[in-house]
């Protein structure tokens, strides 16, 4: 039976209906945020894609970037703006709808986008890998023997909290958020990270923030590997999984950090790209309902 995926970003929303097999039968996209309780709005776009759906759906999965305990409750507001747990807003919403038995499971993003990884992408069959998340904001997690290391407290996911360059932490100096303003305080002007990117091909302002970003995340990887020595490292997210100056300078950073070792663990571009996570809410729900 098909399940429905939820990915939450701090940018977009992403709802795909997925069979089985990993096969997304129809996907949407909209904008996390629209000026109201963002677990109000996921609610509203998770009934709205049950609605839609041309087959039974069997189960639904979301992930949210925050922290999220093992019983699937939010533990942080450093993302989102929320007054109620998602599970319980869900819950409330699909039982208007007749669908009261439908199960939900609530997870990281970052540990779903791993996820799927594991199970429909290029950590398959891995022993062990660091998969990370680099879009709007910066997230990691560890994957042994295809299950993401959740930790005690459900929080070893927080490789934007290392420190990084200039006093700041990783987030603040390599994720898209932090691209836009580091260009913006140097320029005074405005842009998205999508078209720093584009503007890096002749603008140097543009291509030294993407350089220095991506040599601060390809040394911060390195510093994963000589304490958790996975098989592979995976980078993924919107702007991680993109073929960028960002992600060429986080690679030769990588390399050059691991260089003394012969047997660096591989860098290896997440399969499955930006949807990782979609494909990983897919992954947690099936057990649920197949």
């Amino acid at each position: 039976m098909n399940v429905l995926a939820v990915d939450v970003g701090g940018t977009k929303t992403l709802l795909g209906i997925v069979t089985p097999a990993g096969d997304i039968v129809s996907q949407s996209e909209h904008p996390t945020r629209i000026g109201i309780d963002d677990i109000e709005r996921v609610s509203a776009l998770t009934v709205e894609e049950l609605a839609s759906a041309t087959e039974p759906v069997g189960a639904v999965c979301v992930g949210f970037p925050e922290y999220v305990s093992a019983e699937g409750l939010l533990t942080s507001r450093e993302v989102l703006t929320w007054a109620e747990q998602p599970a319980r807003v869900i819950h409330r919403a699909i039982a208007a709808r007749g669908l009261e038995q439908l199960p939900v499971r609530i997870d990281s993003d970052v540990r779903l986008g791993a996820l799927g990884e594991a199970t429909f992408g290029v950590g398959v069959d891995r022993s062990s890998f660091i998969y990370v998340s680099l879009g709007t904001g910066l997230s990691s997690a560890f994957v042994v023997s295809g299950a993401p290391w959740r930790g005690s407290r459900g929080e070893a996911i927080a490789l934007g909290e290392w420190p990084g360059p200039e006093g700041t932490t990783l987030e603040r100096y390599a994720s898209g958020t932090a691209i836009t303003q580091r260009y913006e305080h140097l320029t005074g002007v405005a842009r998205t990270a999508r078209d720093i990117v584009t503007a890096s091909a002749t603008d140097p302002v543009a291509r030294g923030i993407l350089e220095t970003a991506g040599s601060a995340l390809g040394r911060a990887c390195a510093d994963i590997v000589s304490l958790i020595d996975p098989a592979v490292v995976i980078i993924g997210g919107g702007l991680g999984s993109a073929p960028t100056l960002l992600s060429e300078a986080a690679h030769r950073a990588y390399i050059s950090a691991t260089a003394r070792r012969d047997d660096s663990p591989p860098w290896v571009v997440a399969g499955n790209g930006a949807r990782s996570g979609l494909l990983g809410a897919a992954a947690a729900a099936l057990p649920l309902c197949c």
